[in-house]
């Protein structure tokens, strides 16, 4: 007597659908693996100024100066004698200010206007209390740091041209070598003192710090690529919306540093990417200023050739 027995799935099935439900769990575990690059502005590159101001404050407070504003024919002396006690003097350095007259009716704490019945007594002076640093030359080497983030951010330089201007600067100080003229430009270099006290570098090193950090870890994080395994998605302004792109044919090229802006402001890593989407109607995209961009264009890499494998 024959009995009837189900059909047992052949084992190539059985197979196949475990090799389907693996492929399915790491194309979404691709899917999640996303590399962001942000493309910070211009403004990342100025730190050293805010950092330069901060330093300076600190220099010109541990300095101990203070700042005396004086008028037109104060008359300073080092051997002033000054009456310590009644009867007794000692020298002293110091500064004495000219008499006043009728535009100028003091030149400390104004007198207080006196009633027509009663003269009020002249208050004590202020004392100085603005602090400022005793180096002439604090606040131009400040002025020249700021100058050189300036024009090193605006007037990039790539490749050939940066070595060209440098053999130019070279070529300059030399020729002011062998001219003699160092002498007359240090004696002019002694007269430009830019004095800046404690509260100025204060200000503008907080300023700079606060629009520093408002800019790049928040304007800057709006507009973004990201890149995933089978697509990339950019927002290339604020409020603009997304637009995704597949990766099949995707090239990118590194632009050729340049020297002050990526390897000293830039931190060693930043630089400028191109990438260029295939197909039909190919686009270009410019991405400037991406920090660490050499090992996040590997990463991104590594994750198109592991999408193109499986």
């Amino acid at each position: 007597m024959a009995s009837a027995t189900d059909p047992k799935p052949a084992p190539l099935d059985s197979e196949l659908e475990q090799e389907e439900v693996k492929e399915e769990k790491h194309l979404e575990k691709l899917e999640k693996h996303e590399i962001r690059l942000y493309s910070h502005s211009d403004i990342f590159y100025w730190w050293p100024v805010w950092v330069a101001g901060f330093l300076c404050a600190l220099w010109t407070y541990l300095d101990g100066g203070r700042l005396v504003v004086v008028p037109q024919g104060t008359e300073a002396r080092r051997n002033w004698q000054v009456e310590i006690t009644p009867g007794h003097t000692e020298p002293r350095e110091g500064l004495i200010l000219p008499r006043t007259d009728l535009h100028h009716e003091n030149h400390l704490d104004p007198i207080p206007k006196a009633t027509s019945q009663t003269v009020v007594a002249m208050p004590p002076p202020a004392q100085p209390h603005v602090h400022i640093a005793h180096h002439p030359y604090l606040g131009t080497y400040f002025c020249i740091a700021l100058l050189v983030v300036f024009v090193g951010t605006h007037a990039p330089l790539r490749g050939l041209w940066q070595w060209v201007a440098v053999l130019i600067i070279a070529l300059v100080v030399t020729t002011i070598f062998l001219a003699g003229w160092w002498g007359p430009l240090a004696n002019w270099f002694r007269l430009l003192h830019i004095q800046i006290t404690m509260g100025g570098y204060v200000f503008l090193a907080s300023w700079l710090l606060a629009i520093w950090l408002v800019t790049t870890f928040y304007f800057d994080r709006l507009t973004y690529i990201v890149f995933s395994a089978g697509q990339f998605r950019i927002r290339q302004a604020i409020g603009e919306g997304e637009k995704a792109f597949d990766v099949t044919n995707l090239t990118m090229e590194l632009l050729p540093n340049v020297f002050l802006r990526h390897r000293i402001l830039g931190l060693i890593g930043a630089g400028d990417l191109v990438i260029r989407t295939g197909g039909p109607r190919p686009e270009v995209f410019l991405w400037p200023n991406v920090l660490f961009v050499r090992s996040r264009r590997r990463k991104i890499e590594h994750l198109l050739q592991s999408r193109a494998v499986d």
